[in-house]
C-alpha cells in the first residue's frame, strides 16, 4: 500500500486539523477517524474529529468518542475526510464545506471525485478491506507509537467493514493487522459485541417490525422491508438504532439484493442495500446520489416512502433480471 508522496509531507505541516467522514458514519469512518486523531494529537497536532449530526451512541464507547464534536472549535488548515471521497457527503458544517480549507482524502470506495473537486490530495485504496487499514499504514509512516487506544480503534474500523472478517474484502493482510492489533491489549469479544450485536429492548422491537414486513421475492433474489415513522414513533427509536438491521434481510436464504427503506422524515428516506453473488449495489445507489462499496452502499432520497420503494427497487429488479 503506496501513501502519495505530498500526503504524509502535509500533513507533517499542517499544525490544525479537522478529521471527518460521511453521513451517517459507521464503524469504519468512527474507527479510522478516532485512530487518526490520537496519533495526530501525539505529534502535537491540534486536532478535532467533527461529527456534525451527532456521534452514533453505538460508538460512544470507544477511546475519545467524548471529545468529537458537532462543529469544529478552531479554524482548521487542513480537513481530512476519512472513508469519504466527497465534500457534498461530508458530516461538517456547511461553512466548512464551503470554505474547506488544504483538503486530503483517505477512502478505500472506487469512486471518482467530482471535478470541481480535483485539487484535493486524494489517497483511494479499493483493494483496502477498510479505511482502517489505511490509517494503520499512514500512522506507521508518520512514526506514531501503536497504543491501545488506537489499536481499539483501528481493530473497530476493521470488524465494521468487514463484518467481523466473513466479507469477501477480508485479505491475508486485514488479518495480519487484526493480529498485530491485539498485542496492544484489544478486546475483540467485546468490540465484536459492541459494534455488531447490541441493541435496545425498544431497537429490537423495531427489529421485530422490520422483520415482520419482510418482503421476499425468491424468482429474483430480492429481500426488502421498511420502516415508517410510525414505527419509529410507537417504539420510541430513531435511525440509529437500526445498525446492521438490513444484514438480517440478506440473510435470507437465496437473497442476493437486500434493501430496507427508513422513512426518517416526511419526504426523506434513508436506503441500505446490501448484496451477495457479484450484485453491485453501490451502482445503484450512486443512480440515486448515494455510494458505498459493490456489496454495501446506501443513499437518501428526498421523496415520499412510497415513492422511493417504488423507484429503488424498479432500479434493483433491473439489476437483477
Amino acid at each position: 500500500m503506496k501513501i502519495p508522496r505530498n500526503l504524509v509531507r502535509r500533513l507533517l505541516n499542517s499544525d490544525e486539523i479537522v478529521i471527518a467522514s460521511h453521513i451517517s458514519p459507521e464503524g469504519d469512518a468512527i474507527g479510522s477517524a478516532l485512530a487518526l486523531v490520537i496519533g495526530l494529537e501525539k505529534l502535537g497536532k491540534r486536532a478535532e474529529v467533527v461529527c456534525h449530526s451527532g456521534l452514533p451512541k453505538r460508538y460512544g464507547f470507544l477511546p475519545m468518542a467524548e471529545k468529537i464534536k458537532r462543529s469544529p472549535s478552531f479554524q482548521p488548515n487542513l480537513l481530512i475526510l476519512v472513508d469519504c471521497a466527497d465534500l457534498a457527503r461530508a458530516d461538517i458544517p456547511d461553512d466548512l464545506r464551503k470554505n474547506a480549507p488544504s483538503v486530503i482524502v483517505i477512502d478505500h470506495h472506487p469512486q471518482k471525485p467530482k471535478q470541481s473537486e480535483d485539487k484535493r490530495l486524494m489517497w483511494v485504496e479499493p483493494k483496502a478491506a477498510a479505511t482502517g487499514e489505511m490509517v494503520a499504514v499512514l500512522l506507521k509512516a508518520l512514526k506514531v507509537p501503536m497504543t491501545q487506544e488506537i489499536a481499539t480503534c483501528l481493530y473497530a474500523a476493521l470488524i465494521s467493514d468487514t463484518g467481523v472478517f466473513h466479507f469477501r474484502n477480508t485479505t491475508p493482510r486485514t488479518f495480519r493487522l487484526a493480529a498485530s492489533l491485539l498485542k496492544y491489549g484489544v478486546d475483540p469479544q467485546e468490540l465484536a459485541y459492541q459494534i455488531m450485536e447490541v441493541r435496545s429492548f425498544a431497537a429490537t422491537q423495531l427489529l421485530g417490525r422490520m422483520l415482520s414486513k419482510a418482503k421476499f421475492e425468491p424468482e429474483i433474489g430480492l429481500c426488502w422491508s421498511v420502516l415508517t415513522l410510525k414505527d419509529f414513533a410507537q417504539t420510541n427509536t430513531t435511525d440509529e438504532d437500526t445498525e446492521n438491521f438490513v444484514n438480517f434481510l440478506r440473510a435470507v436464504d437465496g437473497t442476493k439484493v437486500a434493501v430496507l427503506f427508513r422513512e426518517v422524515e416526511p419526504k426523506l428516506v434513508k436506503v441500505s442495500l446490501r448484496s451477495k453473488d457479484g450484485v453491485d449495489v453501490a451502482a445503484i445507489a450512486r443512480e440515486f446520489g448515494g455510494g458505498g462499496h459493490p456489496a454495501a452502499a446506501g443513499c437518501r432520497l428526498r421523496q415520499s416512502l412510497n415513492t422511493s420503494v417504488n423507484m429503488v427497487l424498479n432500479a434493483v429488479r433491473k439489476s437483477l433480471s
